[in-house]
């Protein structure tokens, strides 16, 4: 099918630039500091997600940007873990529901023997200025921990996305 307005197809030139930016964008690790990790501790009952931690302060990232990808440097037992990423645009709010970015799963041995594998995540956009959270929850119910950083990709938005859901994970 032809494309017969000039702005469509400025439009899809503009959408495919997006995409490649997307596969060849520059990424950034968090926390920077490379002695340190970002603690996330599961709460001391099996399969219950423990409290939301910063990971990138609020007013950090001045665009929009993606956590494209985890990295476990740190575990202090051999369980399967459940790790959640979330945002929220106020310095002192947890994430909402809406704003829950996105989930990975893994069952870890200690110590760690793939610590500089990157762990995939597939999440919706960050807004500028936004504040990551990470939380945990373990199958041992015990109040386990990981040490994480956490790779971030600036992210551009195509002139058609697909509307976010609201809830959590995916009622409509």
């Amino acid at each position: 099918m032809p494309v017969s307005n000039p702005a469509d197809l400025s439009d899809l030139l503009d959408d495919v630039a997006v995409q490649q930016h997307h596969i060849h964008s520059r990424a950034r690790v968090y926390p920077q500091d490379v002695g340190a990790t970002i603690t996330l501790a599961a709460f001391a009952t099996a399969n219950t997600f423990g409290s939301w931690t910063q990971i990138v302060p609020i007013n950090t990232i001045d665009f929009m940007y993606m956590a494209i990808g985890i990295v476990i440097e740190t575990v202090n037992a051999s369980t399967t873990y459940l790790i959640q990423l979330g945002y929220s645009i106020t310095d002192g709010d947890d994430p909402t529901i809406a704003q829950i970015l996105g989930e990975r799963r893994l069952l870890l041995p200690t110590p760690v023997n793939k610590a500089t594998e990157l762990l995939t995540i597939h999440a919706f956009h960050c807004a500028a200025n936004a504040k990551l959270w990470g939380r945990l929850k373990s199958a041992s119910g015990a109040a386990d921990q990981l040490g994480i950083s956490v790779v971030i990709i600036r992210h551009r938005m195509i002139s058609n996305p697909v509307t976010n859901l609201t809830t959590w994970p995916w009622s409509t």
